[in-house]
């Protein structure tokens, strides 16, 4: 039982210290040791090892789903709910890892407009398997696209393929998928 609690309290602390400052060597370092995956691991060998959590968990891979990840680096539609969160997590914390992919996503649609800076950002959003947790990335359609008129409703179910970049704005980081188009 001890064991058990000072296995939580040191992932709890480990987590802790991996949101906190810029330096992630210390997350990184746990990572490696609890999870036993290597920073140098491959995406594709990453990509396979989800695809066969996935399938473990019940997700229909059917041959029209995989005929349909041609020339998608990153196919999060074929993902359960948590290995979902868990990629759009990764993606966030290590977007270095995930520059030029072409990413395939499914969620919620949002916009919002920034007043200050008028910019529309609309994004597509994802939550865990228990619905308490969300995380999104933002995307910018092709020119092919004008707001409203060629946009979903808010909060509908969209799937969105793009091509992973980030940019700053201000004095911060954002992840976006660019040259993305709604499929």
């Amino acid at each position: 039982m001890k064991k058990r609690i000072r296995l939580f309290l040191c992932l709890t602390l480990i987590a802790a210290l991996a949101g906190c400052g810029k330096d992630s060597s210390v997350s990184e370092r746990a990572e490696e040791q609890s999870v036993g995956v290597s920073k140098e691991a491959s995406l594709s060998e990453m990509d396979t090892v989800f695809r066969e959590a996935s399938v473990s968990e019940g997700v229909n891979a059917s041959d029209d789903t995989l005929s349909d990840t041609e020339g998608i680096d990153v196919d999060l539609t074929i993902l359960s709910r948590t290995m979902v969160y868990s990629e759009v997590y990764n993606m966030m914390v290590t977007p270095e890892d995930y520059m030029g992919k072409t990413v395939k996503m499914k969620g919620s649609f949002n916009y919002y407009y920034d007043a200050e800076t008028d910019n529309d950002y609309f994004t597509c959003i994802i939550q865990d398997a228990t619905a308490c947790c969300a995380q999104g990335i933002e995307f910018v359609l092709t020119e092919d696209y004008h707001y409203p008129e060629d946009y979903p409703q808010l909060g509908s179910e969209i799937t969105v393929v793009g091509v992973f970049d980030t940019y700053m704005e201000g004095e911060f980081l954002y992840c976006t998928l660019k040259d993305a188009k709604l499929v």
